[in-house]
């Protein structure tokens, strides 16, 4: 895959073949933070990737965060209103060549489904909400890709508006990726609303409350080492202009961060600059966070690296687009770790595939390929028997639904994990408090596939003549061989009770025997 940088080579030798991949050379990414919204618009052309345009916006969306954890109206008017804007420059970019994803702030507010809406119909595409683990992945994927000492193993620290990401990694792997809730906007709430009125005591509050939250890292990342640290984001950005007479601008410097701080907090303001009056408001609280970090993890200095997020995104995108998609790896990850029967795996997927292809219809999940989410399903359907075998679709259920999979979104997660779950046993509507009418009709196909293609390989071993299954006006009809059935009454049982089960739930799927 070429690196997101227009000045670095492509890794790949054989551009013209990726090139031929997709449907066109422009690709876009969206990062909606807590403090700010940022987008980028690369050209991938020929042996590199060029980078054609930039925005960036501070919405500051954490600030926006009710008492009782909502996003005022105030804020998703503003939110909505720079969306428009971002908008304009997307009007040409294939759909599946844009991604959009949401961190802290839209992981953790209470009335986001109304709001994502919104987003969606300005933007044209589904909006991702993404983990901790997953931002910390896609921010090191930006990074690895954009700076050089490659073999070095380096620390990766990314201050955003509501959490901070840490990640150790050499080249292009990650090998520790957490998130911690210290952002610079939601610390400037708590302890240092007003930044030109910066106490000692609001100072020391805010340390403290920075170095509690580091502690549940501190021995791991201490111990796993690190040669080079990078610093990304806004916050490190202009912690290293202030610092630039006396750092260069490119690093920052243990003792100069102090003395910054030092500064602010005998003047009781920030020192005069250039800085964006809302770049200002929050970088107080930023600064104490910085300082916290270095103390605990012991640092002397941290390089500036101009890439992050968004540009981890581009880098996601061509792989998914390249046939390197990360969630691949993190399937084949799990089927090792949790010691799934492949061969029986791979049986069900074929099968389920197979009746996928006669029944898909044409409702959609937003931003979720359901073959695909049918496929790894069948992969991992078994991902609970490790734990127990009566329930072992609810195990699986957990196990995926809380787990960190790098790759997925929070939303495709929760499909994943649900479809694991409706594999086997009872079926309820209340599952699915999570998907509307519209999803949850686009939702019942795969259950359908996956509990036949189960059922059928129950004795784990292939079946010939293969069934075959076809919709009409979303009723399901399953054709299967009458001599066969014959001689597999345990199946034939498990395919009734099937379609009792599917009944519970208002899926009408009957058996007819041909043959």
């Amino acid at each position: 895959m070429p690196n997101l940088d227009s000045t670095s080579p492509a890794q790949s030798t054989d551009n013209t073949h990726v090139l031929a991949g997709f449907e066109s050379p422009y690709f876009a990414a969206i990062d909606l933070g807590s403090n700010s919204f940022h987008m980028i618009i690369v050209r991938l052309n020929e042996d590199n990737i060029e980078v054609i345009d930039r925005e960036k916006e501070m919405v500051q969306i954490a600030r926006g965060i009710t008492a009782n954890g909502e996003i005022d109206e105030d804020t998703q008017t503003r939110a909505t209103d720079c969306l428009h804007r971002f908008a304009e420059r997307l009007r040409d970019i294939p759909k599946a060549q844009i991604r959009v994803v949401g961190t802290k702030t839209l992981r953790a507010a209470r009335n986001t489904t109304t709001f994502l809406a919104a987003i969606q119909k300005t933007l044209g595409v589904p909006v991702q909400i993404i983990s901790g683990f997953e931002e910390a992945r896609l921010v090191y994927a930006g990074v690895a890709n954009t700076i050089s000492n490659g073999n070095n193993q380096r620390l990766v620290i990314d201050i955003g508006g509501g959490s901070t990401e840490f990640i150790i990694g050499r080249g292009y792997s990650p090998r520790m990726l957490e998130s911690l809730p210290l952002g610079c906007v939601s610390f400037t709430k708590r302890f240092l609303p007003d930044n030109n009125h910066i106490t000692a005591n609001a100072v020391h509050r805010a340390y403290v409350a920075a170095c509690t939250e580091l502690d549940e890292i501190q021995k791991n990342t201490t111990t796993m080492g690190w040669e080079l640290v990078y610093g990304t984001s806004g916050t490190v950005k202009a912690i290293a202009e202030l610092l630039k007479g006396r750092d260069g601008g490119a690093v920052i410097s243990k003792q100069g961060l102090n003395d910054l701080v030092d500064t602010c907090t005998r003047r009781g303001c920030l020192p005069a600059c250039d800085l964006p009056e809302l770049r200002r408001q929050v970088l107080p609280a930023g600064m104490v966070i910085l300082q916290a970090i270095f103390d605990e993890l012991g640092l002397e200095k941290i390089h500036i690296a101009d890439a992050t997020l968004k540009e981890g995104l581009i880098y996601d995108t061509l792989g998914r687009i390249s046939d390197h998609d990360m969630r691949e790896t993190t399937i084949k990850g799990l089927l090792s770790q949790h010691k799934i029967d492949t061969e029986q795996a791979n049986r069900v997927k074929k099968s389920a595939l197979h009746f996928w292809s006669k029944t898909k219809g044409s409702n959609k999940l937003p931003g979720v390929s359901r073959r695909r989410m049918l496929k790894w399903a069948a992969q991992l359907h078994e991902i609970g028997l490790g734990i127990s075998h009566s329930g072992s679709h609810h195990h699986g259920y957990y196990l995926l639904r809380h787990s960190d999979l790098a790759g997925f979104g929070r939303y495709e997660q929760y499909i994943l994990a649900n479809l694991v779950r409706s594999h086997r046993k009872k079926l309820s509507m209340s599952r699915f408090e999570g998907m509307d009418t519209a999803a949850i009709l686009a939702f019942t196909p795969l259950i359908v596939c996956l509990r036949i293609a189960v059922a059928l390989h129950r004795r784990r071993e292939n079946i010939t003549p293969m069934p075959e299954l076809s919709e009409h006006n979303g009723s399901f009809t399953l054709r299967v061989n009458h001599d066969w059935l014959k001689q597999h009454p345990m199946t034939q049982s498990a395919l009734e009770q099937d379609i009792s089960y599917c009944k519970n739930i208002g899926i009408n799927l009957k058996l007819e025997r041909t043959g």
